[in-house]
C-alpha cells in the first residue's frame, strides 16, 4: 500500500491525524523522559542537603540547570513570607521556570481534544463521498456501501486511539507536577527555617 492509497483511504483528515499522533508522541516520550530526570536530580540534591545542610547555596541553585532546583532555591530564599504568600510566590515560580512544561501541557491537551474532531470529520466527509458514488449508480450494492461506511469510521477510529493515551498522559504529568510543587513547597519551608534559624545563631 503506497502513500496515495493510505491518502484515499484515510482521507486528508486521516494525514492530519498522523501528524497530530507523531506529535503527541514526541511530546509524551520527550516529558516523560524530561520530568522523571528532574525528578531525580532534585531529589538527589534534597538528599544531599539533608546529609550534610552546609552545602546550601541558594545564589548558585537559583542559577542550576535544573528548574526544580531553582524554584527550590528561590522558594527558599523567601521562606519567611507566610503560608498565602509562599504559595502564591511558588506558583508564579513554576509559571516562570515551568514555560516549556506548561506549553507542552497546554498542546498535549489540545491534541486530546482535536483528535476525535478530526476523526468526526474525516467520517462525515467520508461518508458524504460514500453517499455521492451510491447516488451515481442505478443499482446500489450493499457490499460496497457497508465498506465503504467501514473505510469512513476508521477516522473516528484513529481519533479515538489518540484522544485515550494522550489523556492519560496528560494527566499523569499533571500529577507529577503537582507532586513537585508539594515536595518544592516542603522542602523550602524546612531549609529555609533552618536557614534562617543559622543566621540568627550566627547573628546572636
Amino acid at each position: 500500500m503506497n502513500g496515495l492509497n493510505v491518502y484515499e483511504y484515510i482521507g486528508a483528515a486521516g494525514v492530519a491525524l498522523v501528524a497530530v499522533a507523531a506529535a503527541a508522541v514526541y511530546l509524551c516520550v520527550k516529558y516523560a523522559i524530561y520530568l522523571s530526570w528532574i525528578g531525580w536530580v532534585f531529589r538527589r540534591h534534597i538528599a544531599a542537603l539533608q546529609h550534610d545542610p552546609a552545602r546550601l547555596d541558594l545564589a548558585t541553585g537559583a542559577c542550576a540547570g535544573n528548574p526544580l532546583i531553582r524554584i527550590f532555591s528561590e522558594a527558599t530564599a523567601g521562606a519567611g513570607r507566610g503560608s498565602s504568600d509562599r504559595r502564591a510566590e511558588l506558583a508564579f515560580l513554576y509559571h516562570k521556570h515551568f514555560k516549556k512544561v506548561n506549553r507542552a501541557m497546554t498542546l498535549l491537551r489540545l491534541v486530546s481534544v482535536i483528535s476525535p474532531l478530526l476523526g468526526l470529520l474525516g467520517t462525515v466527509l467520508g461518508i458524504s463521498r460514500v453517499f455521492r458514488v451510491i447516488a451515481a449508480q442505478t443499482m446500489v450494492n450493499p457490499a460496497l456501501l457497508a465498506h465503504g461506511i467501514w473505510e469512513a469510521l476508521t477516522t473516528t477510529i484513529i481519533g479515538l486511539a489518540i484522544t485515550v493515551p494522550t489523556l492519560c498522559f496528560y494527566y499523569f504529568f499533571r500529577m507529577k507536577i503537582n507532586g513537585f510543587q508539594v515536595e518544592t513547597m516542603e522542602y523550602a519551608g524546612r531549609f529555609g527555617l533552618a536557614a534562617s534559624q543559622q543566621g540568627d545563631a550566627r547573628h546572636g
